[in-house]
């Protein structure tokens, strides 16, 4: 099935690289483990190199007044994110109707777990914890996708066929 809105299967690989220290490293970050780590806020290990002035908006004083802001949070989250695009939208070597079939599916129930968790964190979590879990449930679509697309395509087949040998 010929589809124009993947991308080509070479991505998966970069995807991968890109994917799995970002996540990483956000879930690091997210669980503020340690002041190294934390690139939400507070000094880290690359402030140097993620820090930049940016004048404040507002009032005309603020124009020669700059404050520090630390884009690490955000260059890392993106690069969470374009490692996710690469990895889940990157055709498979054999891209068929099942494969195709698989992830809708996979889509399907990440769009599920992710708007379940949502509404959760919208009754049981309440101010700034609610933003805590929200940054978690940032990352739950594309992980139930992931987890669910690899499985069904890779381990699944696997596990059967070694049951099928014993």
């Amino acid at each position: 099935m010929e589809t124009k809105l993947l991308l080509p299967n070479r991505y998966k690989r970069l995807g991968w690289i890109i994917f799995v220290p970002c996540l990483i490293l956000t879930i690091l970050s997210i669980l503020q483990l340690t002041p190294a780590l934390s690139f939400f806020d507070g000094e880290h290990i690359l402030s140097q190199w993620t820090t930049i002035k940016v004048p404040e908006k507002g009032t005309l004083e603020a124009l020669f007044d700059e404050t520090s802001n630390d884009l690490a949070g955000e260059i890392l989250m993106t690069l969470t994110a374009i490692g996710f695009f690469f990895v889940a939208f990157s055709r498979e070597r054999t891209d068929d109707e099942w494969i195709m079939k698989v992830r809708l599916e996979s889509l399907l129930w990440a769009f599920y777990v992710h708007l379940g968790a949502f509404l959760l964190s919208v009754w049981f979590s309440y101010s700034l914890a609610f933003y805590a879990v929200l940054s978690w449930n940032m990352l739950t679509a594309p992980l139930v996708f992931l987890a669910r697309f690899h499985w069904i395509v890779y381990v699944k087949p696997y596990l059967e066929e070694r049951r099928a040998t014993v």
